[in-house]
Parts: structure tokens; sequence; C-alpha cells
């Protein structure tokens, strides 16, 4: 009897740990995404989510790697949000994931985390070793495998059509016309990788 009752007791624990971790992600997220990496404060986000701060330093160790927690629930939205053909480069394919992508950065607090301070607490190469450069790669035709300059040809390429997607949607984050400047995006989109596939 006492062994079930250690074994309910394990699990209750464990259970509220489990929930004492996602109440910290789901306050950074909302707190790092209105206020930026470098205005959210640690003991903010503990007063959030109606904890201590220890728990905080136990389950995330410090504030960038809570902050890489977060940039990792923003890539599995984006991960979520593409679609992949595997083996097969469609331009369609790009256009679907430009739109999603640019629905993703409607929401303020994705663009702050990702396009913003990412690339700044995180750096830049984060990018090319994630999960979504790897889907990106697959959605342009670029995971088959071959020689040494074929392989950072389509490293670059990765790098380009990410950078571009980054740069268009801050830019279209600030236009006065958010609805012309999406139109505008995608015709631009279009364009460039009809151009691209041709080359390739």
């Amino acid at each position: 009897m006492s062994d079930i009752n250690s074994d309910s007791r394990r699990r209750t624990q464990a259970e509220r740990r489990t929930e004492s971790r996602q109440a910290v992600l789901s306050s950074a997220v909302r707190l790092f995404g209105e206020k930026g990496y470098a205005d959210a404060s640690l003991e903010e986000i503990a007063a959030d989510c109606s904890l201590t701060i220890r728990p905080i330093y136990h389950y995330f160790g410090n504030k960038k790697a809570l902050f890489a927690a977060v940039n990792e629930v923003m890539e599995q939205r984006i991960i979520a949000a593409m679609r992949v053909e595997t083996g097969t480069r469609r331009r369609s394919n790009i256009i679907d994931n430009w739109r999603a992508y640019l629905d993703l950065c409607d929401d303020p607090a994705f663009r702050r985390i990702v396009l913003i301070d990412s690339p700044n607490v995180l750096g830049r190469e984060r990018w090319s070793a994630s999960a979504v450069s790897e889907k990106a790669r697959i959605t342009l035709g670029l995971d088959s495998s071959g020689s040494e300059a074929e392989e950072y040809r389509g490293q670059l390429l990765n790098a380009a059509v990410l950078g571009a997607f980054a740069e268009a949607a801050l830019m279209i984050a600030d236009a006065n016309d958010i609805s012309m400047a999406k139109r505008e995006a995608e015709r631009v989109m279009v364009m460039l990788f009809s151009d691209l596939f041709h080359r390739l």
C-alpha cells in the first residue's frame, strides 16, 4: 500500500514540476515578447507566474537559457506552419510557407523574440543548426547530399532564403499599410523564386 502511495506522490510531484516549468515558460514567452530580452527580468517572470525565482534557476539555469527555451517554442510554431514535400523543389511550397511565416509575424511577440532578440542574444549561427533551417532545406529541395561545393551552395541558399524572410517580415511590420506590404512582398517572393528555380 505504501508503495502505491509513494508512486502516486512521485507522479504528483512530477506533474507539479511539469506544470511549474510550463508556467515559467508561458510567462517568459509573454514578457520577453512584450518587453524584449533586455527589459524582462527573471523577477518579473517569476512574479507573473506566481513563483519565486528559485524554480527558474532550477529548471532553466539562467536568463539566457530560459530565452533559448522560449525561442524553441517559437521555432516549433514555424515548423508546425511549414509545408514540406520531401525530394521535390516547388515554388508553391515556398510561397505557402512565406504566407504562413507572415501570419506568425503578425504577432508582435513572435517578431520581437525570433527576428529581433534571438539573433543578438543567441547568435545568428543558431539558425543554421536549427530544425527550422533543416525543414527549409527540404522545402528548397536541398536535402540530398552532393559534393562539398554543392553542400556549401545549399547552405548559402538556405541562409539567403531565411534571411530574406526575416528582413522582409521586419520591413512589413513597419509599413503604414500592412495589407499592401504583404501583397507586394509576395510578388517579390514569386519573382525571386521563379528566377531562382529557373537557374537551379
